[in-house]
């Protein structure tokens, strides 16, 4: 009977061990990405997502350690919530009957083995966050090929970010925070004769669930979209040869799995079916092979802030049997266009 006392007095110590150091590692999570919860209830529910997810982590990466994985994962800004909601906060994009896409310009006929845009040219572009709450991952996209293709025009090392949230208050249409697509906001710019406004004149404010009111702003800069063109779905050849071409393209991608949410490293390999449908768009500047897994992958760049991925961005798997294009859209010509550089 005293065995059975001892036993169980050392199971609760090295519980309630377990317990203490997990609740350390959540407040230092909390604080490291400025967390806020509305309740206990609320908070509670996100320490419980939070240790959860950590020790799916753990898990995974054991396997990566095994080389079981090709893709390491980390705990990030979504951590705290079930992967559900995850993929409720990027709905599945709803696209118009019609767009104002051209003939785009026709790209190189043969693409090197490997090639990244950014690198080749020595462009500086940093991700961008979107927030946690407004899936504007469509405007972040829009906004950020600009401003490559703009900086690869003017020889510009370090551009100044174009303006996403510009795009999502006036672009927008009432979903700039549900299921807007890339399309719509260069079409917003070729239509309307829009400036691209960068983000010294209109803010980025990734705390808003819903777009906020357009407010006209006088631009210093001068990038206009001119035309925008379209690659075929599951065409990746063609879309090798625009990124070789300099380029760059926006994709719909699926988030909604572990993998991604979490994704630290590596050549992320989805699952052959994700658990549901969701939609984040991503810019794809590169392509090449890693020697680790010995697989091919598509460089795209992300809009969850340099926390995430490497740095913002990610490699995905470069596969016949996967292919990335899917509504794949870019700027095809810029108009009159001056430095942004401050």
């Amino acid at each position: 009977m005293f065995k059975l006392f001892l036993f169980c007095v050392l199971c609760s110590g090295a519980y309630a061990f377990n317990h203490g150091q997990a609740l350390i590692d959540f407040n230092a999570y909390v604080e490291k990405f400025n967390k806020s919860y509305s309740s206990a209830a609320e908070r509670n529910n996100a320490n419980y997502y939070f240790n959860y997810h950590s020790n799916q982590i753990a898990s995974h990466n054991a396997l990566a350690d095994r080389n079981a994985s090709s893709y390491r994962v980390k705990v990030n800004q979504f951590s705290d919530i079930r992967l559900k909601t995850f993929a409720a906060r990027l709905p599945q994009a709803v696209y118009p009957t019609t767009f104002g896409n051209s003939t785009p310009v026709p790209p190189n006929e043969i693409a090197p083995l490997q090639y990244d845009m950014l690198a080749e040219l020595g462009i500086k572009v940093t991700a961008r966050d979107q927030g946690t709450v407004c899936s504007s991952s469509w405007a972040y996209a829009a906004a950020t090929s600009i401003q490559i293709l703009n900086a690869i025009q003017t020889l510009e090392a370090v551009p100044l970010n174009n303006s996403a949230q510009a795009l999502i208050d006036c672009a927008g249409m009432g979903t700039g925070c549900s299921t807007q697509v890339p399309q719509t906001a260069f079409d917003y710019l070729t239509q309307t004769d829009a400036v691209l406004l960068n983000e010294e004149e209109y803010a980025a404010n990734n705390s808003l669930n819903h777009q906020g009111m357009c407010v006209p702003k006088l631009a210093t800069s001068s990038i206009k979209l001119d035309s925008y063109g379209t690659i075929e779905d599951g065409d990746d050849d063609l879309l090798k040869r625009y990124v070789a071409s300099e380029i760059p393209v926006i994709v719909e991608y699926n988030p909604a799995t572990f993998g991604f949410m979490h994704y630290s490293s590596g050549v992320y390999v989805p699952p052959v079916r994700a658990t549901a449908s969701s939609s984040q768009f991503l810019v794809v500047v590169g392509y090449g092979h890693d020697t680790n897994s010995n697989l091919d992958y598509w460089l795209c760049l992300n809009s969850f802030g340099t926390e995430w991925g490497e740095q913002g961005f990610i490699k995905i798997v470069r596969s016949s049997t996967q292919p990335i294009a899917k509504r794949a859209v870019f700027p095809n010509s810029l108009g009159a266009s001056t430095s942004t550089t401050p």
